[in-house]
């Protein structure tokens, strides 16, 4: 199970949900991915990459169930007055997911037991200690990025980088930090990398796991960012 994580106008650029998928042998080779609801961040439910369940209904694939419909206890209450699209997802090893479909992101539970041989992921470790589940310590165990060769969506993503997220990174970012981040980027990105990955790497450093990333943002964001943020209904 993987997600991707992407700025939205709504979090005035900084990382939400973008894009969950869900495949390997427990699905017996199917991959099943669930979009957002606008078509600029998706915009559909996928199954082997073809869109299926394009109003609510049911669906098997292999042996996984997938319900779409309107009914769900909400991750976040602040989405109550949107029209709720919740994906219900029935899987192997009495995995069970919810996810929430709003207009340019989505919300998402999962349920499952501990696994045997363990599980690790950005839900943590289930371990029983929740104290080495902070960002740092999964991070520490198993990176920030999925690893080259093992990434379940169907298509890369393109990396934006814009002007308003310049001028946080130059302003808001300590000298020391950006250029200890930008040094950490190009060790982990390819050779190939352009500036722009490498500006999005570094941001992510600066900002990823910092609490007040929200309020800074807000300094820098357009009449745009504020009335996806405050008005706009997904």
């Amino acid at each position: 199970i993987q997600g991707r994580y992407m700025g939205t106008k709504y979090t005035y650029g900084l990382a939400a949900t973008q894009k969950v998928a869900i495949a390997g042998p427990f699905l017996q080779g199917n991959v099943i991915e669930v979009e957002p609801m606008e078509h600029a961040y998706g915009g559909h439910i996928l199954v082997n990459g073809q869109p299926v369940l394009t109003s609510f209904g049911t669906l098997q694939v292999g042996p996984a169930f997938i319900n779409y419909n309107g009914i769900g206890e909400l991750v976040d209450e602040a989405a109550s007055k949107w029209t709720t699209r919740a994906v219900h997802l029935e899987l192997p090893m009495d995995i069970v997911m919810t996810i929430f479909r709003w207009g340019n992101y989505v919300d998402f539970k999962l349920e499952m037991s501990p696994l045997p041989g363990g599980q690790d992921g950005s839900c943590g470790n289930f371990n029983g200690d929740a104290s080495d589940d902070t960002t740092p310590a999964i991070f520490k165990r198993i990176g920030a990025r999925v690893g080259r060769g093992e990434m379940l969506f169907s298509h890369f993503t393109d990396v934006s980088f814009t002007s308003e997220e310049q001028s946080m990174l130059n302003t808001d970012c300590p000298e020391g930090e950006l250029m200890a981040a930008r040094e950490k980027c190009r060790g982990g990105l390819l050779q190939t990398a352009t500036e722009k990955q490498l500006n999005a790497c570094a941001f992510d450093v600066c900002f990823g796991m910092n609490e007040h990333a929200l309020s800074i943002a807000k300094k820098y964001a357009t009449a745009e960012d504020r009335a996806a943020a405050h008005e706009a209904l997904p």
